[in-house]
């Protein structure tokens, strides 16, 4: 079939440079929504995972919740260098440049070859080093069996990362919305049946939630291949015409872009992700509780992340058509957005803290315990809304390596040396335990926060001064 020279128009038009930030909120909210939708149902089948182990057992909580922290922590470079797509396909399709954004694409999905075969091997580490942690035998136990499947997971997260940030920077964020809830509503069953022997399927506590995640993993990277190749919306694109060898290119400038992505993920995520391992000889109790406080932060985080990444494509497809005054406004009318959302996530979380920590376990001390750290989650949410919708900003105008340093002072240099101390170490008093952990989050964050806004202040004014680009990228 041959490529038409002029596909549709963008489904996201530009916005005008005479509307109100009113109609660029409207604007932000409508991509936001089914993005974040999206991001939920991703994060929905982890908490599926926590609610149905917590269920099953203290343990079996305890070690997804070990298992879950490697495996994250493994995948963050690979997610922040698969975003990088983002910002090059949203500023190749606001200037109308379809070629090289169909280059831009398949080229991405070789890259997701060797990203996918690294996650992989990350994982395969965890779980070698797992004898090596401070975990009790039954805890390490399950954990290691839990990631026996997870490194088929992480070898296909790669391509459904492509895959979304090539529709989202389209503008076409419902498909990947509804294949990412399809795999939320999967993922209940499959890991009710997998965790306790129902159905007919052997009883495998914990480690049948890794299995749940593989099966949800290999079908939505299946639904997406087929969408993308065979969908109405995307037919006037042709994004699999004339595949061949990946352009060298087009993967240096998506490793430019996305290897200080996912330098930032990893130092900010990674600061969050080993807290398990060294609250580990705490007990299991402590483990769980920390596991539920940080797991539904991490649902309420995907709110205004739905808003960065609208923020990052919005601003990308005004750059891409020559408006970096409209650019900049964006910027900061989603700043403001992320952080009002979050004043209104803290107060609910703050309200309903003591029933939110008893959905997750039945246990009395770990509710408790969850109870006490969802106030400090509350106390970091609005500064982590703030910081990651700066991040979303600056990556709309692919000024990402400032983010990895940022993000590196913040929580390694400052952050994690302040968290050990107080939460281990005798240097400022009695040892906190985790809070202290969580005492330096979110100082980290205050710190890091304040830093990235600045940063999108100084990037969208030196935008302003730059010669005006020709119509081709």
């Amino acid at each position: 079939m041959q490529v038409p020279e002029s596909p549709p128009p963008i489904p996201t038009p530009a916005i005008q440079v005479t509307e109100g930030n009113t109609g660029i909120v409207r604007r932000l909210i409508r991509l936001a929504a089914p993005v974040t939708v999206g991001q939920l149902a991703i994060v929905g089948m982890s908490v599926t995972d926590i609610i149905i182990a917590g269920r099953y057992g203290t343990n079996d909580l305890a070690g997804i919740s070990l298992g879950s922290s490697i495996f994250n922590l493994a995948i963050m470079l690979t997610i922040g260098i698969v975003l990088g797509n983002g910002p090059i396909v949203g500023q190749l399709y606001g200037a109308g440049n379809y070629s090289l954004l169909r280059r831009q694409f398949q080229s991405c999905l070789w890259l997701c070859l060797p990203l996918g075969l690294m996650c992989a091997s990350f994982v395969g580490l965890g779980i070698l080093i797992l004898p090596w942690l401070d975990a009790t035998d039954a805890v390490a136990g399950i954990a290691h069996h839990y990631l026996l499947p997870m490194i088929g997971s992480a070898a296909l997260l790669p391509f459904i990362m492509a895959y979304r940030t090539t529709f989202e920077s389209m503008g076409y964020a419902k498909p990947a919305m509804i294949f990412n809830l399809l795999g939320f509503l999967i993922n209940i069953p499959l890991d009710y049946a997998l965790v306790t022997g129902k159905a007919g399927l052997p009883a495998l506590g914990g480690a049948g939630c890794g299995w749940a995640t593989l099966i949800v993993s290999a079908s939505i990277v299946l639904s997406e291949s087929l969408y993308t190749q065979y969908a109405r919306p995307l037919l006037s694109y042709q994004l699999f015409a004339g595949f061949g060898w990946p352009s060298l290119a087009r993967i240096r400038e998506t490793l430019h872009v996305g290897l200080p992505i996912g330098g930032a993920i990893l130092a900010e995520g990674g600061f969050f992700l080993i807290i398990p391992l060294f609250i580990a000889h705490l007990g299991a109790v402590v483990v769980s509780g920390h596991s539920i406080a940080i797991s539904f932060d991490w649902v309420m985080f995907m709110v205004p992340m739905g808003i960065s990444q609208a923020i990052a494509v919005l601003t990308a497809h005004e750059l891409g058509q020559n408006n970096p005054t409209l650019a900049r406004r964006i910027c900061f009318a989603g700043l403001c957005l992320t952080a009002a959302i979050a004043l209104v996530q803290a107060s609910l979380v703050v309200l309903f803290r003591h029933p939110l920590a008893g959905l997750f376990s039945p246990d009395v001390a770990v509710q408790e315990l969850a109870s006490l750290l969802l106030v400090y989650a509350a106390a970091f949410r609005v500064f982590d809304a703030i910081n990651v919708g700066g991040n979303g900003a600056l990556r709309g105008y692919k000024d990402t390596r400032i983010t990895m340093v940022l993000a590196a002072s913040g929580y390694w240099l400052i952050g994690f040396p302040l968290s050990y101390s107080l939460a281990l170490t005798h240097w400022w008093g009695p040892p906190m335990g985790v809070e202290g952990f969580w005492v330096g989050m979110v100082i980290a964050l205050i710190l890091t926060s304040t830093a990235t806004t600045l940063r999108v202040r100084k990037t969208t004014r030196l935008e302003l001064s730059k010669p005006v680009k020709p119509d081709t990228i």
